[in-house]
């Protein structure tokens, strides 16, 4: 009774940062024009984590009050996922329309010119780097999953990573690094166009690596985490390149620019098919890197040497959706029956076989594993496998004009995303739990104080378990 009374009392720590939307839904504000908070919290609770965590390392509040930063943490993601409730809401109340928030102003510069009369500087358009935020059905939808998971999560790990001793007053570095990679989920979900989607997908490629190698005095886990980041960046160049020849086609990478006629390129030139269609089919390269499809599959079950909070943070929450919902931004391209460019059959079939490879191949090998974790990882491979094959096959219908059956298939994918994105996050929570308490049980057990190699997480090890289950 007691341990759930500090539960409580804890989450009181975090009331004053759930007030701040209501209070701006009060003063009769519109979501969109405070939607920054969603990322901001997330991004200055980082640095917060981070600086007070090196100062107050061992101090008794800091650890035992604040759990090195796990409470400030679940503050920032509770204020996100509050905005991003009411984002919601004024979003269906307005009846689903797109809509795009102001663009925010990061940089500016010149761009030059050349015609018959000699070089000059552009006197029309804007010329520069901004953020905006850009809402549809989709990006609505990932949100909700996004920061509805991470702040459960982080709940979860509040209570899991401070019972773990191996940690050593170092917990203020992954609740840091949690939020951070939160922070990336965020910002890409949000980002108004394909350069910002970018810039934070490769911050959670960043976060991932420091996250899977949290015991990077573990060879395996260091080992694991310079895999995920190598075998990622593989796709990230593809999408990169991906990106840069997007932008030779229209010139802009804005949502609301090159989705608004995609058959219509700079300066007004009919686009190409087979060269649009290179350019998305190196985004989906990258999109398979990032949701570990094959033969880019390599490095998720190794993924999961980082803590469990971890793992379902990766493969519920935000990485593996990074590379479907990348895929799905693509339908704008693909649907003729609105401006889309025809001839990209090949494109769909493409994504569906891939799919339909890796998702065989992970539910086979999920059949031979002994360690709970790892089932889970192929698991979670099969499953987004399931997905991409759904996407694949909704950018083929699309695409030869049959716009009904294909945003049926569009929406059962999207569907199932939810779905697995759900489970699959309390599926590894709930397996952290298992692991933890067969691992204790072990030690209460083991009276001569030797662990005989045992390992918590092989389902070999967890006979009767259901009998000892609350």
């Amino acid at each position: 009774m007691g341990e759930n009374k500090q539960e409580w009392d804890r989450l009181l720590y975090i009331v004053p940062f759930l007030l701040v939307v209501p209070y701006l839904y009060s003063t009769g504000a519109h979501s969109t024009d405070y939607a920054w908070i969603i990322i901001a919290a997330p991004l200055v609770f980082f640095a917060v984590i981070a600086i007070a965590g090196q100062i107050w390392n061992g101090n008794e509040t800091w650890v035992n009050r604040l759990k090195e930063g796990g409470v400030l943490g679940l503050g920032a993601l509770g204020m996100s996922l509050s905005a991003a409730l009411w984002m919601i809401y004024e979003y269906l109340d307005h009846h689903g329309h797109i809509e795009v928030g102001e663009p925010w102003s990061w940089l500016t510069f010149d761009i030059l010119t050349y015609d018959s009369e000699g070089w000059s500087i552009a006197t029309t358009g804007f010329h520069g780097i901004g953020f905006g935020i850009y809402l549809d059905p989709l990006s609505i939808m990932l949100l909700f999953v996004a920061t509805f998971l991470c702040f459960l999560i982080c709940w979860f790990a509040i209570g899991y990573m401070t019972t773990d001793q191996i940690n050593d007053n170092s917990n203020h570095r992954f609740f840091a690094e949690f939020v951070l990679f939160s922070m990336g989920m965020f910002g890409m979900v949000l980002a108004d166009n394909f350069l910002w989607l970018f810039i934070f997908w490769e911050i959670m490629g960043l976060c991932s690596y420091l996250l899977i190698g949290f015991y990077y005095w573990k060879e395996s886990a260091a080992y694991a985490a310079k895999k995920a980041f190598l075998t990622t960046r593989v796709g990230d160049v593809f999408l990169m390149i991906g990106l840069l020849m997007l932008y030779d086609i229209y010139g802009s990478l804005d949502f609301a620019v090159v989705f608004d006629d995609p058959s219509t390129g700079v300066g007004g030139a009919v686009v190409e098919a087979a060269a649009l269609q290179t350019a998305l089919l190196m985004l989906f390269i990258g999109a398979v890197g990032k949701s570990a499809q094959f033969p880019l599959h390599v490095w998720l079950p190794d993924a999961m040497e980082g803590p469990t909070p971890v793992s379902a943070l990766i493969h519920a929450a935000t990485m593996v959706n990074a590379g479907l919902y990348l895929v799905a931004r693509m339908v704008p391209f693909v649907d003729v029956a609105h401006h889309g460019v025809a001839g990209m059959e090949d494109l769909g079939l493409i994504v569906a076989w891939i799919g339909g490879i890796t998702a065989f191949m992970a539910a086979s090998i999920a059949f031979v594993q002994n360690d709970i974790k790892k089932v889970l990882a192929y698991s979670t491979m099969s499953q987004l496998a399931y997905i991409f094959t759904g996407l694949g096959a909704a950018l083929w219908f699309f695409n030869t004009d049959n716009h009904h059956a294909g945003a049926l298939v569009f929406g059962g994918a999207l569907f199932h995303l939810f779905n697995h994105a759900m489970a699959k996050g309390m599926l590894f929570m709930a397996s952290g739990s298992v692991i933890h308490e067969v691992h204790h049980a072990h030690d209460h057990l083991s009276h001569d104080g030797e662990h005989h190699d045992f390992d918590p997480q092989d389902m070999r090890n967890m006979g009767g378990l259901a009998s000892k289950l609350p």
